[in-house]
């Protein structure tokens, strides 16, 4: 009887493995090295972050997941509680990673939701994820469908992938009403957000065509889905070149990538002088693990 009572207030482990969330207070701090965000995009992420001057690291300025409206979507909802803390911190940091990323003329989040996963992941002193605390493509994906249903955000319907097997990267765009989570004065938004959208169509619409919002996101994911095309096949190429290349001496591998970065540079070889050629060999040696591969084993007759 008291075993049986045990299982039941044990809500922490299922069978032999634990159910405790792996990263329960996840982050996002935008790296140094990138540019400042100008106008009222900037305004957006130092509202929900900002930098302590004591500690020197960046803290939460805003929580997103107090914001009134999440209250008043519950009774919307039919949901009888508010989220859980660990839910709140993630869409806390979440705010953080979509601001930081979105572009500004048409609203969408340019990371997808497995580079989201890794942004959010802790690492360690060498900038590694670390496995046992790594942030699941699940727990975002799960999110991300709530914050849809709730108006927060819109993503097109998923596509699959014919050539490669599998479905092509998930992008979402930022709804005006979750722009007004941040905070920021909305009417300076659209004037910024159509300011770019018309700097950004100047150079990639035909004269005549109108410029919307549609429009460009359209242009936007057919880009993605070309490049994300082209990125696959060429991964693909460079796994069956780098298998080939395992079973030769390193001299000849060497030689052999020289040879592929002579036809890839084609006409434009004499833009390099032999030193930033070689260069450019040895990164994409390392680039294909190739270097450090123990000899293969010279066959014998018997």
């Amino acid at each position: 009887m008291n075993d049986s009572l045990n299982l039941r207030v044990d809500r922490r482990h299922r069978g032999t493995h634990s159910t405790v969330c792996k990263c329960p207070y996840p982050e996002y701090i935008r790296p140094v090295y990138h540019k400042q965000l100008a106008g009222e995009h900037g305004r957006a992420l130092r509202n929900l972050q900002y930098r302590d001057k004591t500690t020197g690291k960046m803290v939460l300025r805003r929580r997103v997941s107090a914001d009134p409206i999440f209250t008043f979507l519950r009774a919307v909802n039919g949901r009888k509680r508010q989220l859980s803390r660990v839910r709140q911190d993630l869409l806390d940091a979440l705010y953080v990673l979509f601001i930081s990323k979105v572009d500004l003329a048409t609203s969408i989040v340019t990371t997808n939701l497995s580079q989201m996963a890794n942004e959010l992941s802790p690492r360690d002193s060498e900038g590694t994820v670390i496995r046992d605390k790594a942030m699941t493509v699940h727990r975002i994906s799960r999110l991300v469908k709530d914050l849809i249903e709730w108006g927060f955000l819109e993503a097109p319907e998923s596509e699959w992938d014919a050539v490669n097997g599998c479905r092509f990267p998930k992008h979402v765009i930022l709804t005006e009403m979750s722009w007004r989570l941040t905070g920021i004065d909305m009417d300076k938004l659209r004037i910024q957000q159509e300011m770019r959208q018309q700097a950004v169509a100047a150079g990639i619409l035909p004269p005549g065509e109108d410029v919307s919002d549609r429009s460009l996101r359209r242009r936007w994911y057919e880009n993605m889905r070309v490049q994300t095309l082209i990125k696959r096949r060429s991964r693909a190429v460079e796994e069956k070149m780098k298998r080939k290349l395992q079973e030769l001496p390193f001299d000849e591998r060497k030689r052999q990538v020289s040879e592929r970065m002579f036809r890839t540079l084609k006409n434009n070889i004499l833009d390099y002088t032999p030193a930033e050629f070689e260069k450019l060999v040895w990164k994409q040696l390392y680039q294909m693990e190739l270097v450090y591969l123990d000899p293969p084993v010279p066959h014998r007759a018997h």
